[in-house]
């Protein structure tokens, strides 16, 4: 799936790719991960943005691979977009230090179509690192409502630069750039921490959001 195809999410809660990584022929590396959440609203994947502001909340997220986390500008509570995260986390035993910039998610998705896709919540951010003024790369986090909580459907590429420069990189620059490692690593770690951060996060909300 190109970045320009991400609507297609929207048509089904599956597509023919929901779970891997691949190299498009722009170079680009296309990662798909899909997380079943039990027990675990929507509402809680905003909440939890804007809560963690800390390294020690987000090692909870994953233990091993995340090393520190803070903001350019903190975050109350659910209150992320506009905001950049900046961490540190290995990504197949690379320790990579970025930049992740939230932005309104639909820049990317059509949002008078997230009802009739049970969409709870999109989470929709530029990717870059640290020290740097480009960005390398996209996240989005789909999340759906189902019967037994929401399913997060996860999507990355790796690879589309921005801004674009001139000349246009070409598939092998754009492979220099994000390695095949890179794309592996990625899925990995997405894998681990989207099912650890569905094993802990209804019980980390009922205690710490003053509103449940």
């Amino acid at each position: 799936m190109k970045l320009n195809e991400a609507n297609q999410l929207l048509d089904s809660l599956y597509s023919p790719f929901e779970s891997g990584w691949k190299r498009l022929d722009s170079g680009v590396i296309h990662i798909a991960v899909r997380t079943p959440m039990e027990g675990v609203e929507p509402e809680m994947i905003d909440w939890w943005l804007g809560f963690l502001h800390h390294t020690e909340e987000y090692k909870w997220w994953h233990p091993r691979d995340h090393v520190w986390s803070d903001w350019e500008v903190a975050a109350p509570p659910g209150e992320y977009i506009g905001r950049t995260h900046v961490v540190h986390e290995y990504l197949g035993g690379h320790l990579a230090k970025l930049r992740i910039s939230f932005r309104d998610p639909g820049e990317i998705l059509d949002k008078k179509r997230f009802n009739d896709a049970k969409v709870g919540t999109a989470v929709w951010a530029y990717v870059g690192a640290i020290g740097e003024t480009s960005y390398f790369g996209r996240l989005l986090h789909l999340v759906q409502r189902t019967p037994e909580g929401c399913v997060m459907r996860s999507r990355f590429w790796l690879g589309e630069i921005d801004p674009v420069p001139s000349p246009r990189p070409t598939p092998e620059m754009i492979k220099e750039k994000v390695p095949d490692a890179l794309g592996a690593g990625l899925f990995a770690h997405c894998c681990e921490e989207m099912s650890i951060l569905a094993s802990f996060l209804p019980t980390v909300y009922r205690m710490y959001d003053p509103k449940s």
